[in-house]
């Protein structure tokens, strides 16, 4: 199946998760949009709206998790490693690019705590949900396989 995918399967994926992205800092925006703005590069504008500037950076930001995703999360390119140690991989670059964005685009102080609290909590939480619709989603696809394999084994003993 991997094998099959286009340009446009990336395209989808790439925006699929700049879509997830950009649903997350709306929430962000509209809850705490008001309270953060003229502190963060991210809420310039309080909640009423985003900067070109601060969309660029999320889709950046999501073509490097699309990018990492595909080269550590399918077997096309890295056969060698464990699927834990894939997982890892992908997990650790993608904080380190998000830090680096921090940093880099200063997305919230440096030097506040509360910031970085928040920022690993709310880390924390998406990649948690994350993983739980990617199990859900392993789990219904298993189920599809095995439904199919009975379906074909039935087929074949009718034969």
């Amino acid at each position: 199946m991997e094998d099959n995918k286009t340009i446009f399967n990336y395209i989808g994926e790439l925006f699929a998760t700049y879509g997830i992205i950009m649903l997350i800092f709306v929430i962000l925006n509209l809850t705490l949009g008001d309270i953060a703005k003229g502190f963060t590069s991210f809420f310039e504008y309080g909640s009423g709206s985003f900067s070109t500037n601060t969309m660029l950076q999320l889709f950046l930001l999501s073509v490097i998790i699309c990018i990492a995703r595909n080269l550590f999360l399918t077997d096309k390119w890295i056969k060698s490693m464990s699927i834990v140690v894939r997982n890892l991989a992908f997990f650790i670059t993608v904080t380190i690019t998000i830090i680096a964005f921090i940093i880099l685009f200063a997305w919230f102080p440096v030097d506040l705590w509360p910031a970085w609290i928040g920022f690993i909590v709310s880390f924390a939480v998406c990649s948690v949900i994350g993983v739980l619709v990617s199990k859900l989603k392993e789990r219904a696809d298993n189920k599809k396989m095995a439904q199919a394999l009975e379906r074909f084994k039935s087929e074949e003993e009718t034969k």
